[in-house]
């Protein structure tokens, strides 16, 4: 009789294992996973099903392990070479419940895997205590009828959040009917759950009344309205005591916005997050939304330095030579051509002797685009080499004219110096930036010898040169020797008229940076929205909030011009070499004129006498 029911037990395993062996094979293809662990708790009475479904599954060509647990620790989820594991748990008694329901407190930990549970119980009963994520594949099997396995999905938006059930598929007669849809996508409703976010207010970027605790706009904003509208959800805001982006030390003790995602006082902070590898230490970031540059920005000189060969520079010495020689041998000719004229009777004589200094003096005149007085020789000689004379001098006089104008128009002011390298040998400017900010942290933790150079000798503390916000940066950059390190979105804000003076960037110093939204680590809603971070990329949207963005502070134009505008004048230092020249020329010539009237009367009363 003992043996009789030991055939129908072992029977009835055999077609249990039946179905679930199906089940197991179908799911492993649908997730592409790579590592098979059936997991069962001490305490379950059914030891044959393990055995004899690791037999089948070796039998299938399907590697799989095996496993029974005494404690939740054993359940999290182990490595696997490619994909996520497949977790399957055969058993569905108190001990797996209080097992799942202990693990499930752990953040982070339940996403990591795939999991099926076959459950002979109350669906909503078994896992009252159990928190599945919003990004955990949790799949419960149950059995409907005698040949079909019913496959339900379950999640909750948070711990002691109602749990949301969905249907996931079925199998039945060896076939496999689930969701094509993808996680990402069929999990796109978060209910109107609401997510705590830290932030403050920071224009353009981000506009947060403070007040009311509601969000008003910005990139950031803007691009969180849209998060909010496509997956269903609400923000509650936090703001930080203290109002920075935050700073984490080597201690990993951290302030500002991301203290509060760090402390887990928050899950995503709606701003403009810098991504530094410190700060992965301790929170996360979203896929990046924004990437500007940190510039070094100086005062822009005030005009041009005075260079005494300004007159000079638009012609090369060469051609200045040129210029002259040609002067000199036209005037040469001019005379020698009017005298064999006259010795072969084609040429009119005049009153006044037309010799090189008169000859000189008009070719000179002809360059400075005068006209020939009419005592010039009229010899068709003459008159030919007149005419190319002042073609010469017509084209001469517009390349320098184009050139020196141009020179005029374009202020390229001078800066002091255009690298850090440069800035650290001048000595006469000190360096800031923003405390509690990143770029500190980054001179702070840099390996770079120059880097470290510009901390200690700059941006250390003691030195004074860190300021509260932007504004008192750039009043300090208008009002001093001072250099400061910041955002372009940050900068371009403030205009002339209220920081004081015209800025200029360090053409050779910059550095690349990523803004994303910023997340707690292991944050459940990481995947969701990157995937829709993406959509917006794709669908436009992102894009159109960048333009508006970059129209409204005329940002794309400003990156690649020096911040200067209005009207140019000629100012008088521009002029001052042509002033002296012109002076030295009336000091010369009343010179000349008491010399002459000197040496007159000398000569008149020699002649009285």
């Amino acid at each position: 009789m003992s043996r009789v029911l030991h055939v129908l037990v072992l029977s009835l395993v055999a077609s249990r294992c039946a179905a679930t062996l199906g089940v197991l094979l179908a799911l492993q293809t649908h997730f592409h996973a790579g590592c098979v662990y059936l997991l069962q708790s001490q305490n379950t009475t059914d030891v044959e099903q393990m055995r004899i479904l690791q037999k089948l599954m070796s039998t299938n060509g399907r590697q799989i392990a095996a496993y029974t647990f005494y404690d939740p620790n054993q359940l999290k989820p182990r490595t696997c070479s490619f994909n996520k594991p497949l977790h399957v748990l055969l058993s569905s008694d108190k001990s797996t419940k209080l097992a799942l329901a202990e693990l499930s407190s752990e953040r982070g930990v339940m996403a990591k895997a795939v999991w099926l549970l076959f459950l002979d119980t109350l669906l909503e009963q078994f896992l009252e205590d159990v928190y599945i994520p919003v990004d955990c594949e949790f799949i419960v099997a149950q059995r409907s009828g005698e040949n079909a396995v019913r496959l339900t999905e379950v999640y909750r938006m948070a711990k002691e959040f109602p749990l949301h059930r969905r249907h996931f598929g079925i199998w039945s007669q060896d076939r496999l009917h689930v969701i094509t849809e993808s996680l990402l996508r069929r999990r796109s409703d978060f209910h109107g759950f609401t997510i705590t976010a830290t932030s403050m207010n920071s224009p353009p970027l981000v506009i947060l009344d403070e007040e009311k605790m509601k969000m008003r706009g910005g990139l950031f904003g803007s691009v969180w309205f849209s998060l909010e509208e496509r997956l269903n959800f609400t923000t509650r805001y936090v703001v930080p005591s203290l109002r920075s982006w935050g700073t984490v030390y080597a201690n990993n003790t951290t302030t500002g916005v991301v203290g509060v995602l760090a402390d887990g006082q928050a899950e995503v902070g709606v701003f403009s997050m810098l991504i530094t590898s410190r700060r992965m230490d301790v929170m996360d970031f979203t896929t990046p939304i924004l990437s500007p540059k940190f510039h070094v920005f100086v005062r822009q000189p005030d005009g041009l330095q005075l260079e005494w060969d300004t007159y000079l520079a638009p012609f090369s010495v060469r051609l200045w030579l040129t210029v002259v020689l040609l002067v000199l041998l036209i005037a040469l000719l001019l005379p020698n051509l009017y005298s064999l004229g006259r010795r072969h009777g084609i040429a009119e004589a005049t009153q006044v002797p037309f010799k090189f200094k008169d000859s000189l003096f008009y070719v000179f005149g002809a360059f400075c685009q005068q006209g020939m007085e009419p005592s010039c020789p009229q010899l068709s000689a003459c008159r030919v080499l007149y005419l190319t004379t002042y073609l010469t001098a017509v084209i001469l006089l517009a390349a320098y004219s184009a050139t020196l104008i141009s020179f005029l128009s374009v202020k390229n002011a001078e800066l002091p110096f255009s690298t850090l390298e440069e800035l650290l040998k001048a000595g006469t400017h000190k360096l800031g930036c923003l405390e509690q900010s990143t770029v500190l942290s980054h001179f702070m933790d840099a390996k770079l010898p120059l880097y470290q150079q510009i901390y200690q000798r700059f941006l250390h503390r003691i030195h004074g040169t860190l300021v509260p916000d932007i504004g008192v940066g750039l009043y300090r950059v208008c009002s001093s020797n001072y250099a400061f390190i910041a955002l372009y979105t940050d900068v371009i804000q403030h205009p002339p008229s209220e920081r004081g003076c015209r800025l200029a960037t360090l053409p050779a110093s910059y550095f690349q940076s990523s803004l994303s939204l910023g997340l707690t680590l292991n944050c459940p809603y990481k995947a969701f929205l990157n995937y829709h971070l993406l959509t917006l990329y794709d669908d436009g949207v992102l894009h159109r909030l960048k333009d508006g963005l970059f129209a409204s502070l005329n940002l794309q134009e400003a990156e690649h011009r020096a911040m200067v505008g209005g009207w140019l004048s000629v100012e008088m230092q521009h002029l001052l070499p042509i002033l002296m020249a012109l002076g030295t020329g009336m000091v010369l010539g009343a010179t000349c004129l008491l010399l002459e009237l000197g040496s007159g009367r000398r000569s008149v009363g020699k002649w009285t006498v």
